[in-house]
């Protein structure tokens, strides 16, 4: 049984009353059953700890949800502009369920996107003194097919966001994400198979890991003669190896790490 099943039957019929009243019964069965499924998917963010203790470990929620009309867009903002984070936190509140302080969700009504529905989750803060700076190891990505603003990157922070523009934004000209890597948009084939936010790449615990951001033609690993493909936005990443070449789509960058590792 859901968690929070109980809770959302009642959240349910409060938004189905309001929304029924504001925009007619037809638009209000779609409206709920988008609503539900924002609220099931955050509720499976909830941790059941030691005792039946409940949290939810995250400080700030934002969805993402595309309205391909103006009309569409403008019913989406009305019904969840302000709504969506009220019900969460009676939700999670009712379910005895423990919200850091100053928890918030963000509600980004955009005119295009890759899935109709994006739910980002962002950490508390951490209140305690930041640890020192990791210094990450010698590393850096050469283009082997496609064109980039740069021949190589090195590797210098812990997070490095690839596509195509330097910035993707929403139909506000809200900036939602910033490219580390960027290939041109626009100047042959095998550069526009390369999503505007297609990939990232993270390093954790002494390994730098490939990840796909939900890209259109894909993501994947060619290593020792076979190719490894990354699941589309999965959690879990691809290791990456020295030598190993990255299809972005038919582009490509070649992994390169110098320092010796056993």
């Amino acid at each position: 049984m859901s968690l929070l099943s109980e809770i959302e039957k009642s959240i349910d019929r409060a938004f189905r009353a309001w929304t029924q009243r504001a925009f007619g019964r037809e638009r209000s069965d779609d409206l709920v059953i988008l609503h539900r499924s924002i609220l099931s998917e955050i509720e499976n963010k909830v941790e059941v700890l030691a005792r039946g203790k409940k949290v939810f470990p995250f400080g700030k929620v934002t969805v993402t949800i595309v309205g391909d009309t103006p009309r569409r867009r403008e019913v989406l903002q009305a019904a969840f502009g302000e709504r969506l984070q009220t019900d969460l936190i009676s939700t999670l509140k009712s379910a005895h369920c423990e919200i850091p302080d100053g928890f918030s969700l963000e509600l980004r009504v955009v005119e295009s996107g890759f899935q109709p529905v994006e739910i980002e989750y962002t950490a508390k803060p951490d209140k305690r003194e930041p640890p020192p700076p990791r210094e990450l190891p010698p590393g850096k990505l050469v283009v082997v097919k496609g064109r980039a603003e740069q021949g190589e990157y090195p590797l210098e922070k812990p997070r490095i966001n690839i596509g195509r523009l330097p910035e993707v934004t929403d139909s506000l000209q809200r900036v939602m994400r910033r490219n580390d890597i960027v290939f041109e948009d626009g100047v042959d084939e095998v550069s526009g198979t390369v999503s505007r936010k297609h990939a990232h790449i993270l390093f954790e615990r002494g390994e730098y890991l490939i990840f796909d951001d939900r890209s259109e033609f894909g993501t994947s690993v060619f290593r020792d003669g076979r190719s490894i493909e990354v699941l589309k936005g999965a959690r879990r990443g691809e290791k990456l190896q020295p030598g190993d070449e990255i299809y972005l789509g038919r582009a490509c960058l070649r992994f390169e790490r110098d320092d010796p590792r056993p």
